[in-house]
């Protein structure tokens, strides 16, 4: 966040009636500053990187290229702007190769004016903001693809699996310290483990490495 607290955000969105909604949402909303908004991933791919924008809500059935192939060119190039997917898509496919692009959040179109606010707080802060019915799905899939791990999941503590477990699910150090009952810098020294041991260097890439396809 800027020194006032407020959240540089920029949408990317085709449909005129959904990014006018949304543009009248974040007028209202005194902590997020929506900076620019683009009708499709040509524009968004031209124009975002200046922008510099902490949080980047991306619709992923766009004219053209989709949302999901411009956050894959965006997101190296923005190693400091946080990706969250805004779209009607919730099938399995669709979800993990957003992730796998480097999108940080997932949300469906029917979240509340209250959710689309919170979820790009929560980017900010460090979570990884799904809607409900999407992160039962990625937990159903995590559950589903333990079955076919093996002796690969002995390579995390239980302890490790748990918090790892609760990465995938979006939360942050702070909430998994509260769940576990441990303190948030033992979430950390997990978490570093967990790295090691997976050899990768962030959220995404440790849950895509243990739990993806």
């Amino acid at each position: 966040m800027d020194p006032q607290g407020i959240i540089r955000l920029a949408l990317v969105e085709d449909d005129q009636r959904i990014r006018e909604t949304l543009v009248s949402l974040f007028a209202l909303e005194p902590s997020v500053q929506l900076l620019r908004t683009f009708s499709d991933a040509e524009k968004a791919l031209k124009g975002m990187p200046a922008l510099a924008p902490q949080v980047v809500l991306m619709d992923i059935g766009l004219p053209g290229k989709d949302g999901i192939a411009c956050v894959a060119e965006l997101a190296p190039r923005m190693p400091n702007t946080q990706f969250m997917m805004y779209t009607v898509h919730d099938a399995d496919e669709r979800v993990y190769e957003a992730l796998k692009a480097g999108a940080n959040g997932y949300l469906l179109k029917n979240s509340s004016v209250q959710q689309i606010v919170k979820a790009v707080h929560e980017l900010v802060a460090g979570g990884a903001p799904m809607s409900t019915s999407v992160a039962r799905r990625v937990i159903g899939h995590f559950r589903n693809r333990n079955e076919q791990l093996g002796d690969t999941q002995n390579l995390l503590s239980e302890r490790e699996y748990a918090v790892l477990r609760l990465l995938a699910e979006g939360l942050i150090y702070k909430e998994i310290a509260e769940r576990l009952g441990v303190t948030p810098n033992t979430v950390g020294q997990h978490v570093h483990r967990i790295y090691q041991k997976l050899h990768v260097q962030t959220r995404i890439e440790a849950v895509n490495k243990y739990f993806g396809k």
